[in-house]
């Protein structure tokens, strides 16, 4: 190694007709029209000092582009230097980029969608019968509240989003906001199910605050991880199998917390569905689970794409701007935020309520158990075949079949449960938890719209585009959770009371058929999407001459 023009010359290996080299981040590899110091000139520095000579002899024979760290060969002599094109020509000599990801790094990934499975799934599942039979808020107090939330997450998540991915620390730009939103996450949770005697305004707003309060440290923590995948390589495949890991041990917290919740539940609670310790109890042994899983992501991913470091640096707010303006100017964009919301507004939609078909319908509330078990089962197999049909096929058509497979066994739920055929719901959950692609396919088409629109544009929008996404997630149970407990208010509900079986049928036919269209919704959405395979494997292509170590 040796120093010239107060810069350092990384070299590997010299001969009398070589020079092998480290080219660091950020430097061109030969002679520009910039007048920042580039390789070629570094090192034509260091061989003058070293000959003694004004203009030493030096072919670059090929390049790494400047925001690419790498080896690079140049040529010393004239003879070298035609033999080393010749190889180039003849497939001897070739460039090549590391893009590999270890399944280290690849289950250090899925940790983190597994501490968001602690937190969320509780909530998805368990927030509005806790609201109705534990703190005793009305279906009118519930929509309101998260109305207002969903509100305000309109403005919140994206802003979040352009503002994560417009982050610059040492750790990246998303692994910072993981580490440190984890434990605020998990105390927010458990207060969310802390049941305080107050009167039924102060319990109004003590839910409404703990809740948005929640849903904006999950927003920190969850689009992180959703968007990590996206910084860690440019290659399709690997993103397909980050995501299926993401699923896979998502999946395990699903099947575990399936099987335990309601049971906990009932064991905190004596007994009882309707005893705020059981709910707040386990919500605090979840929220401590969650924490290492969280920490494991932030210790084994590193973020290799889209480092602000080697992009041009504007201000914040017009970065912030333009990540906006790009984004919602893409339609492919605006089509896969559309149809993730109605999807997911689909299935939040009856994990909101599916408590009720259990306790009130088949009026066997330890079903819940079997059921999640089976349905996070089904979601878990996903992962495994999904790479192959995401590879494969076009993902905005497995998008639009896994939303026709949806809506057929909502359907079908509604007529196990006028027959009160238990055992074949068991298997049909498994059935719709095998069926469920629109997260997977979400977030890997996503990474494809985001490098599509880098390309173009030269933004790139990872942060807004996943807190959209994640904004999705939480309206779509919002809509799907206020919605349905509004409606089966409306049709008759009231909790704890035995009612006719007129309201039970308009209840059943609630809690499944209106997932249902919103099902039938997100197909159309995702066929209408214009982003295909091939276009991801040429942009593939071309983001291979930008990745960075």
């Amino acid at each position: 190694m040796a120093g010239y023009s107060n810069q350092k010359v990384f070299i590997l290996y010299e001969d009398e007709h070589l020079l092998v080299v480290k080219k660091p981040f950020g430097m061109e590899s030969q002679r520009g029209k910039s007048f920042a110091m580039d390789q070629e000139s570094l090192l034509r520095g260091y061989l003058s000092s070293k000959t003694k000579t004004d203009n030493p002899y030096l072919a670059v024979v090929h390049r790494l582009d400047r925001p690419v760290a790498g080896v690079m060969v140049y040529a010393k002599t004239k003879k070298a230097a035609a033999d080393l094109s010749a190889q180039l020509q003849t497939e001897n000599f070739s460039k090549k980029y590391k893009n590999s990801l270890s399944v280290w790094n690849k289950l250090g990934y899925g940790m983190g969608e597994a501490g968001s499975q602690f937190i969320w799934s509780l909530i998805s599942s368990y927030l509005t019968l806790y609201y109705t039979d534990v703190v005793g808020l009305l279906p009118a107090g519930i929509s309101f509240i998260m109305l207002i939330a969903r509100i305000w997450d309109a403005v919140n998540d994206p802003m979040f989003g352009a503002i994560a991915e417009n982050t610059n620390s040492k750790m990246g730009r998303y692994r910072p906001y993981i580490l440190f939103g984890a434990p605020i996450l998990a105390v927010l949770n458990c207060l969310t199910f802390l049941n305080l005697d107050l009167s039924s305004t102060g319990k109004i707003l003590w839910c409404a605050i703990t809740y948005i309060g929640c849903g904006m440290a999950y927003t920190a923590v969850n689009i992180s991880v959703g968007c990590l995948a996206n910084s860690m390589t440019a290659d399709n495949r690997q993103r397909v199998s980050l995501n299926a890991f993401r699923g896979i041990m998502g999946g395990i917290v699903q099947i575990l917390m399936g099987a335990v919740t309601m049971p906990m539940i009932m064991k905190f609670g004596q007994g009882s569905t309707s005893d705020g310790r059981g709910y707040f109890l386990t919500a605090v042994i979840f929220s401590i689970l969650s924490i290492p899983c969280f920490l494991i992501c932030v210790a084994f991913t590193k973020e290799n794409i889209g480092n602000k470091r080697y992009q041009k640096r504007d201000s914040t707010t017009l970065a912030l701007f333009r990540s906006f303006q790009y984004t919602f100017s893409d339609r492919n964009a605006l089509l896969l935020i559309l149809a993730e919301l109605t999807f997911l507004t689909g299935i939040f939609g009856r994990l909101g309520i599916m408590a009720y078909y259990f306790i009130y319908i088949l009026n066997q509330p330890k079903m819940i158990a079997v059921f999640a078990t089976a349905m996070s089962a089904g979601m878990m197999i996903v992962n495994f075949y999904a790479p192959f049909l995401l590879n494969r096929i076009n993902k905005k058509t497995v998008g639009a079949i896994s939303s026709l497979l949806q809506a057929l066994c909502c359907v079908l739920f509604f007529f196990m449960g006028q027959m009160r055929m238990s055992f074949v719901i068991v298997a049909l959950g498994f059935a719709y938890g095998a069926t469920n692609l629109g997260g997977i396919v979400s977030y890997t088409l996503g990474a494809e719209i985001i490098d599509d629109n880098w390309l173009r544009c030269g933004i790139r929008s990872d942060g807004v585009i996943y807190s959209c996404i994640s904004f999705s997630t939480k309206l779509g149970n919002a809509i799907g959770g206020a919605v349905g407990i509004l409606a089966i208010g409306l049709v008759g509900f009231k909790a704890n009371t035995q009612m006719s079986t007129a309201t039970l049928t308009k209840m059943n036919a609630v809690i499944n058929f209106g997932p249902a269209i919103m099902f039938l919704m997100a197909a159309v959405l995702f066929a209408l999407n214009g982003m295909t395979n091939e276009l991801g494997r040429e942009n593939e292509e071309k983001l291979k001459e930008k990745m960075v170590e």
